[in-house]
């Protein structure tokens, strides 16, 4: 179910303790993003979206409240993937560790493409990939994979979010981390990818979105699979 909510508000009142099997969460990365002008106008075709633009204190509060739900949803042993980019890693793999996680990898998303920067144009993203606790970590579907990701980015002029992710992406990680029927929660919906990459992957899910714009999103996205 997607609920217009705070992930942290949202979590505390519907999910129970040691119930979800995977959590997936692409959170703000507070690098205040303001709009993309790559348009014919020259105006922004997306909004700035909540939590992207505070304070370091305020940011690390916020992370450090929603990584806490997550650590506490998460049954032990189970997955945890973190959406971030090399500016704000350092600062998240701390905050996981503060919460009680077990980082375990790193894992590089190349998109294949090059997309905005200067002085070297950005091509990946970081996903850090984290468990609940340090016995019977749960193990992912096979060895034979890498921690490097070659799945193209969506170009830019085919986004619906800002931050959008390419519904493969989540599929992967998904099918890596969890079994048909399981319990798959995303903190932070933007435009519904990680269900809609559940719904076709027959997971159980539950998903929080704050903005009612982007929630309207979700679920236009939903609507259209299911027909």
């Amino acid at each position: 179910m997607l609920y217009l909510d705070s992930c942290i508000e949202g979590a505390q009142k519907v999910i129970a303790d040691e119930t979800v099997d995977l959590v997936i969460a692409d959170p703000p990365y507070n690098l205040k993003f303001g709009g993309t002008n790559y348009t014919k106008n020259k105006k922004p075709r997306f909004q700035i979206f909540a939590n992207d633009n505070l304070s370091f204190p305020d940011y690390r509060r916020f992370c450090l409240a929603w990584l806490k739900q997550a650590y506490r949803i998460l049954k032990p042993g189970s997955h945890v993937y973190i959406f971030i980019d090399w500016r704000t890693y350092p600062d998240m793999a701390r905050w996981l560790k503060i919460t009680g996680f077990t980082i375990k990898n790193c894992i590089v998303w190349d998109k294949k493409n090059m997309g905005m920067g200067w002085q070297y144009r950005y091509q990946h993203e970081f996903i850090i990939m984290a468990v609940k606790g340090k016995k019977k970590v749960r193990r992912i579907r096979s060895r034979n994979q890498t921690d490097v990701w070659q799945i193209p980015r969506i170009p830019g002029n085919q986004t619906i979010h800002p931050t959008e992710k390419p519904i493969d992406l989540m599929k992967r990680i998904i099918e890596n981390s969890t079994e048909e029927n399981e319990y798959v929660v995303d903190l932070f919906a933007g435009s519904g990818v990680v269900p809609e990459a559940a719904e076709n992957l027959n997971r159980k899910w539950d998903a929080f979105e704050i903005d009612p714009g982007w929630a309207q999103v979700s679920i236009k996205r939903l609507n259209s699979e299911s027909t």
